[in-house]
């Protein structure tokens, strides 16, 4: 494979590795998916709190990894009693949970940027054939990962999402007792699994767009050249 070619293919993975980063920025701070999914499974109820409750110790953890806010204190009306909604085990995981956010972010960042260094770098023949090598590479390359993880997740799911955490953190924090965690019963198996699903399709859905984008340019682009000018 010529140079240009690995390098359009880098750039093409490490481009949609940033959109799949956005994808699952975007799933993970949405409010309405949050509203609808403790709708759905009766959250507050079985928690014992309002939904407005709820909501804003949902509103205090998202805000904290955006940086917004320096800790996750937060006061709510549990099975009739005042108390503080998150204890020092669901603190402490947050911490690591923050970072990895935080780390993700600038990693996507990098990988933007590098995408388009190294594409600037790959073009040999025209711009259109660069950005076709690198999505086509790109996408080969990352659909493996993607097709494993959506396997696995709908396989077993529990395993799916303990080993994402093995891999990613280097405690056991994150295992939370559903008798005494807040955090644990606001944020189910079942949250977590729409929730990468949802993250899937939206990724998916943009993948579709950038490839029919190019798909209708490169017809353009053939078009304008048999025209008579």
């Amino acid at each position: 494979m010529k140079i240009s070619r690995i390098m359009n293919a880098c750039a093409g993975l490490l481009f949609l590795l940033a959109v799949l980063l956005t994808s699952i920025e975007i799933c993970s701070f949405s409010r309405s998916f949050f509203i609808h999914e403790y709708e759905k499974g009766k959250q507050a109820e079985l928690i014992g709190m309002s939904d407005e409750d709820l909501m804003k110790a949902t509103d205090t953890l998202l805000d904290y990894l955006k940086d917004r806010r320096d800790d996750i204190v937060c006061e709510a009306t549990i099975a009739g009693t005042v108390r503080e909604v998150y204890d020092e085990r669901e603190t402490l995981h947050m911490i690591d949970v923050k970072t990895l956010y935080q780390n993700a972010m600038k990693a996507r960042s990098i990988f933007f940027a590098a995408s388009v260094i190294l594409l600037i770098f790959g073009w040999q023949k025209s711009r259109l054939d660069a950005l076709k090598e690198a999505y086509q590479y790109g996408l080969m390359m990352l659909s493996v990962l993607v097709i494993f993880c959506l396997a696995y997740a709908l396989i077993d799911f529990n395993a799916f999402w303990f080993q994402f955490h093995y891999v990613f953190f280097d405690n056991d924090l994150f295992i939370l007792d559903p008798n005494v965690s807040i955090m644990i019963n606001m944020f189910t198996e079942t949250l977590f699994f729409d929730l990468v699903i949802r993250i899937i399709i939206l990724f998916s859905v943009s993948v579709a767009v950038m490839g029919a984008a190019l798909f209708f340019a490169e017809r353009y682009l053939k078009h304008a050249e048999r025209s008579p000018v």
